[in-house]
């Protein structure tokens, strides 16, 4: 089975021939994995709570509380971990079971994350782009963490290599290196972070052994 998810415009062909278009159920490309608190999940207008073992949408527009964390794992096995107050989007995900390739492309607008790549960003990279407020990760063989500390955006490889591209300049990564954004400015040069920082970055997206998912709709 091959998976081919994203935006075309085939809405806009199908008025062309006077054919009345039909809304395609969502397709499911993961599954929730742990939920501490709160987190829900919206599309077409519609919204849902985002329960352990519950799915995961193409164009799932993700969002956890305060205080809240949520894991997921897609298709391929990619792990995403979204810290509180967070919001990200699945925006393509291409994925051939047993076959080298695809495409992954998430949008993190806002809150602290942690990928680990799966069997889409294989062995060379160049098949993953995470869209973030400051610029686009691009990845291989990774686990990367980012977000906003220290009075900037931070972006910590924890394993693999990682390519940021911002609109004052790119930096590359390698694991245990990092660099930060700060407004305004070019991305500082790759170097180790400062121990408290790695692990004040690592506890924005830690899921407690005692997580516990609490609904927030239909109450």
């Amino acid at each position: 089975m091959t998976v081919t998810l994203k935006t075309v415009g085939a809405f806009a062909t199908l008025f062309l021939v006077g054919v009345a278009p039909t809304v395609a159920a969502p397709q499911q490309v993961g599954v929730v994995v742990k939920v501490d608190r709160q987190a829900v999940a919206s599309q077409s207008g519609q919204a849902r709570d985002m329960a352990p073992q519950g799915p995961v949408f193409f164009k799932d527009m993700i969002r956890t509380g305060v205080e809240s964390r949520l894991e997921a794992k897609l298709a391929d096995d990619t792990v995403l971990t979204l810290g509180e107050s967070g919001k990200i989007t699945v925006d393509e995900f291409v994925y051939k079971p047993g076959a080298q390739g695809g495409k992954l492309a998430l949008s993190v607008a806002r809150g602290a994350f942690l990928f680990v790549g799966g069997k889409i960003e294989g062995p060379t990279g160049g098949n993953v782009a995470i869209k973030t407020a400051v610029g686009t990760l691009g990845v291989r063989g990774t686990t990367v963490w980012g977000g906003a500390i220290d009075g900037g955006f931070g972006v910590l490889v924890l394993d693999g290599e990682v390519m940021l591209r911002t609109k004052r300049g790119s930096v590359l990564m390698r694991k245990g290196q990092g660099t930060m954004v700060y407004k305004g400015r070019a991305p500082e040069a790759a170097a180790p972070w400062p121990e408290d920082r790695t692990k004040r970055a690592v506890a924005t997206v830690t899921i407690s052994d005692q997580a516990r998912f609490v609904p927030t709709l239909g109450r």
